[in-house]
């Protein structure tokens, strides 16, 4: 899923993330914006998704 463009996300878009990923693989493609990343990771999520935003080398 391409979050490059993602400008806010709340508990909502958390809720939708997180049910989308028990039920098939997700991956986030970006750059995943840093508020999305800091919302996943502050909730204890962020290790169940996979994670493609380019930056890695």
């Amino acid at each position: 899923m391409d979050v490059a463009g993602l400008e806010f996300a709340d508990s909502t878009v958390l809720g939708v993330l997180v049910r989308l990923r028990h039920t098939r693989n997700l991956v986030l493609g970006g750059p995943v914006p840093d508020q999305l990343r800091r919302l996943l990771k502050m909730a204890g999520v962020l290790p169940l998704f996979e994670i493609r935003d380019g930056t890695a080398a």
